[in-house]
């Protein structure tokens, strides 16, 4: 049975929701502020329909993808029940609902994480949160490989000390992998409540599934990329698809900002500032930022209808 939170943990978590929802209304104020609003509003009216048609299509796909990672993972660290694709998948669309509509953008990776407990059999909801923690920093270390090599194949003038932080991020994701990884031997010099935490952890007990994970981070990424582009190859057809893999991804990191609401209004200063470098104005930067979120949305709000269970699902009884 979990814990009743404290009114002073209850009002650290408003204030935190608050403090996320006013950063996120200036940071769409800031960007509001540097465009025109009739050419803003003419940079949709140039996008077809058979964009976001598109634009859908390149996510589900990548939702697919993005669940086969976590299969792979569950796999990896030895989960003795896999649940099949289909049941993942729904699951994967229905943590993307509350990660794209609820502020913080990692809600849904808890949802996801307990919702696969039983694949790890009794008191497996630690181990399930712990694979979709992996899953997300496999995911970011995708994305800062994905930028790095499109920095290198296609450097953009006046975007500097990308291979630095995309260094650095890789450096933080696999240390974070092996905290995990080492959870167990840890617990023994832990204080009591962690170390219940830490022995709880799962290890590694499956390497080339783990691997297989790591290089469909890079697929995932790419498809972001891919998604991205559809928008700014509509306003821009000019522009080369490399471009995008490197502009893309980094503006799409904005998401693992804790101060926003899922990377709003962040990404799209982002997108303006990255791809003004290569020609872009400010008014068709964030118009494709703006067109990538509602696709996001949109799917978000699809996963929003799937939180019903089937009626052939067995949902675990409640404490």
């Amino acid at each position: 049975m979990s814990e009743t939170p404290t009114p002073k943990a209850t009002s650290r978590q408003w204030i935190w929701r608050i403090v996320r929802v006013v950063v996120t209304v200036l940071a769409f104020a800031w960007v509001l502020s540097r465009v025109s609003l009739d050419a803003l509003g003419a940079a949709f009216l140039r996008v077809s329909w058979l964009a976001f048609v598109l634009a859908i299509a390149v996510t589900m796909v990548n939702m697919g993808v993005g669940t086969l990672r976590w299969r792979a993972l569950l796999a990896a660290y030895g989960a003795p029940k896999l649940p099949s694709f289909a049941l993942l998948y729904r699951l994967y669309l229905i943590g993307f609902f509350y990660n794209v509509w609820l502020p913080g953008g990692v809600g849904g990776d808890v949802v996801r994480g307990v919702a696969s407990r039983a694949a790890f059999g009794p008191a497996g909801a630690t181990s399930g949160v712990a694979v979709v923690f992996v899953e997300r920093v496999l995911g970011l270390v995708g994305l800062l490989l994905i930028v790095g090599t499109a920095s290198i194949v296609h450097p953009i003038r006046g975007v500097d000390g990308v291979l630095m932080w995309s260094a650095i991020g890789i450096a933080a994701g696999a240390g974070a992998v092996l905290a995990i990884a080492l959870g167990r031997q840890l617990a023994a010099r832990a204080p009591g409540p962690i170390a219940r935490i830490l022995a709880g952890l799962p290890v590694i007990s499956r390497p080339w599934p783990f691997v297989f994970a790591l290089a469909l981070s890079l697929v995932t990424q790419s498809f972001v990329a891919l998604t991205g582009h559809v928008f700014v190859a509509a306003l821009h057809p000019e522009l080369p698809l490399v471009t995008s893999f490197a502009i893309v991804p980094l503006a799409m990191s904005t998401s693992y900002l804790p101060i926003t609401a899922g990377g709003a209004g962040a990404r799209e200063a982002a997108f303006q500032e990255l791809y003004s470098h290569v020609g872009v104005s400010f008014e068709d930067a964030t118009a494709a930022s703006l067109m990538l979120a509602a696709t996001y949305y949109l799917i978000g709000a699809l996963g929003g209808l799937l939180r019903i269970p089937p009626s052939d699902e067995t949902t675990p009884p409640s404490a």
